[in-house]
């Protein structure tokens, strides 16, 4: 199994999402968070008295899936992030050694699967 993070713009947030969930990737978690440095979109930088840092508001998307489809998710969010400016932002690709539900208890890959999940 993989672990995707990607760090993009607020503005390609949706289009991302709806690519992937179209695509079978349905466990995605979305936080908002601020850059610093190489990451900072310049179009919404501003400047924090307390760090004295450049700093924007970015979207950090998670997910993990089966290792097979980690390429295809890679670049499903390379495509629909990309604007072309500094800022587009990064994708991290990860191992995950084991996953676990916590309600079923069923492990590995089947664990990602949300059919049965519901009460």
């Amino acid at each position: 199994m993989k672990e995707i993070k990607a760090y993009l713009r607020p503005t390609k947030v949706d289009s991302v999402v709806e690519s992937l969930t179209d695509a079978g990737f349905s466990a995605i978690t979305l936080i908002p968070v601020h850059a610093v440095g190489s990451l900072a979109d310049p179009e919404s930088l501003h400047i924090s008295s307390q760090y004295v840092r450049r700093c924007s508001g970015i979207c950090k998307l998670e997910l993990v899936c089966r290792a097979e489809d980690a390429d295809r998710a890679v670049r499903l969010i390379q495509e629909l992030g990309y604007s072309g400016y500094a800022g587009d932002g990064i994708v991290f690709v990860s191992g995950i050694e084991r996953a676990v539900k916590i309600r079923t208890k069923v492990e590995g890959p089947e664990a990602l699967e949300l059919q049965g999940d519901r009460p």
